[in-house]
């Protein structure tokens, strides 16, 4: 077995190392105990260099730390739609590679400063009804309370910059509603 670096006994973020592991293609292994009481084999490489700082726990907590807050960016399958519509919003207004972005940032379309967080965002609008989405009544103005809804599809055809530029001569029939 190559010598290696004598880790036994230090610690590295929550990973303890206990005792030298084999090795494999001049790689020494370390079985390590987690802060949490997991156990852990890591590189000496990956523990010396800060890589690896647990048994995967700090992780796992950073993941959900965020959804035990408001229970709506990770579900087991994706994102929740309200978190997904928060998102799209941000990106579209925001990041200049979007494909978007031409017909809403670069129009000039804000998100207000407190939507920013989506916390603010949900506790204004709400979690996403089923079949709707995010909808500014007033196509030229930002993503702000005062403005946004949950419209269903055929609310937001008729929400559009080409028949708002029509004013008055577009006339929305009930049904359509």
């Amino acid at each position: 077995m190559p010598v290696g670096k004598q880790l036994v006994g230090q610690v590295f973020g929550r990973l303890t190392v206990m005792e030298r592991y084999g090795s494999s293609k001049g790689r020494v292994n370390w079985l390590c105990r987690c802060g949490c009481g997991g156990l852990h084999e890591a590189v000496s490489n990956a523990l010396t260099s800060g890589h690896t700082k647990s048994c995967g726990c700090w992780r796992d907590e950073r993941n959900r730390a965020t959804p035990l807050v408001h229970g709506h960016s990770i579900r087991a399958n994706g994102k929740s739609p309200t978190y997904y519509s928060w998102q799209a919003m941000l990106l579209r207004c925001n990041n200049p590679a979007s494909k978007s972005y031409k017909d809403y940032g670069g129009r000039g379309i804000t998100v207000c400063e407190s939507w920013l967080k989506f916390d603010n965002f949900l506790a204004d609008m709400g979690a996403r009804p089923p079949d709707r989405t995010l909808d500014r009544r007033n196509v030229n103005g930002n993503y702000e309370p005062e403005n946004c809804r949950w419209a269903t599809r055929k609310e937001q055809s008729m929400n559009t910059r080409k028949t708002s530029q029509l004013g008055d001569e577009v006339e929305i029939l009930p049904e359509l509603i």
